[in-house]
């Protein structure tokens, strides 16, 4: 039987994203002693926590062949509702219940318009993001919404043992839709649309229900989010998660999922948001200034779309 030699190139352009997070990680170790300090390291995993669950539903959403710019929108949107809830006397736990529900809604009604009216979700997502923010905004008159009980604190600032909440958060989460997207029929019909979605209708896949689905998801997990981040940060702020779309974007297209649809895995987008959030921190430690840890972000993130994009074509 004849053994199939190394293919260098092939290795390179699919591992290239993780080669270059495991030389991030070297090169920031030389520059920083404090890089590998324990602290720091699960800082940097506590930072990415509530992004990386928004993530999920992103991920999600782009193998469907979809994209979501609302995210961010959505996330302080439920954040300020919980909030205001909670101000008006309603119990934490139907409070939370409302937040992670008009995320859900949200994402009802962004799916099902995207589906049933056949637009593209960059469109319906791009003016959602606008509205939402602004109703966000209108319900506080822009102002974070405060006062809120110390119980509800506990929810993202308690720990297991030396494990914060939040990390253990995302781990159950993604354990979960891992297992939905790989050993679930729902979890293939979502490859199958993004995929051909006409193969996938003709094959008995109901797109529409899929493609609802899958936001309805993003929106709840967005909600769950914002009910997170309240807590963090012990109010409901209109302003918050402000451009959690690129980061989130950044994270699933680093982690290997095709823009166009069809392919990817949650956790290659767990690997893509530690990068992103590897990258923030050691720009931090460096010194590197806010308006220029801009720049080099957005650059990461056009160098991670070009390798995507030529990664595909190597394997078509």
């Amino acid at each position: 039987m004849e053994k199939k030699s190394f293919d260098l190139k092939n290795f390179l352009m699919k591992y290239i994203m993780y080669l270059f997070l495991v030389l991030m990680c070297i090169v920031l170790a030389i520059a920083s002693d404090k890089f590998l300090t324990p602290t720091n390291l699960m800082t940097i995993v506590k930072q990415i926590s509530i992004q990386s669950i928004v993530a999920i539903g992103m991920t999600m959403i782009i193998i469907t062949g979809n994209i979501d710019l609302s995210v961010g929108s959505v996330v302080a949107f439920c954040s300020v509702i919980g909030a205001m809830m909670m101000n008006k006397g309603l119990p934490m736990a139907a409070a939370i219940v409302i937040a992670i529900a008009a995320g859900a809604l949200i994402g009802f009604i962004t799916g099902g318009v995207t589906a049933k009216l056949r637009l593209h979700s960059f469109l319906v997502t791009l003016a959602l993001m606008t509205a939402i923010r602004g109703l966000a905004q209108t319900l506080t008159n822009g102002r974070p919404v405060a006062g809120l009980p110390d119980a509800f604190g506990k929810i993202a600032s308690a720990s297991i043992g030396p494990v914060p909440l939040l990390v253990v958060y995302m781990i159950v989460l993604y354990a979960i839709f891992i297992y939905v997207m790989k050993y679930t029929a729902f979890g293939r019909s979502i490859y199958a649309v993004g995929g051909n979605q006409e193969s996938a209708r003709l094959s008995g896949i109901n797109v529409d229900r899929v493609k609802t689905m899958v936001f309805v998801i993003s929106g709840a997990l967005c909600g769950i989010a914002g009910v997170l981040l309240t807590s963090k940060v012990r109010s409901g702020d209109p302003t918050c998660a402000n451009a959690w779309e690129m980061d989130t974007i950044a994270g699933a297209i680093i982690g290997g999922t095709n823009m166009m649809g069809g392919e990817g895995k949650l956790g290659g987008t767990i690997i893509g948001l530690l990068f992103v959030g590897i990258l923030a921190n050691g720009m931090v430690l460096l010194g590197v200034s806010a308006y220029m840890q801009s720049v080099i972000k957005g650059l990461v993130i056009f160098l991670a779309v070009i390798i995507n994009s030529v990664q595909k074509r190597s394997q078509a």
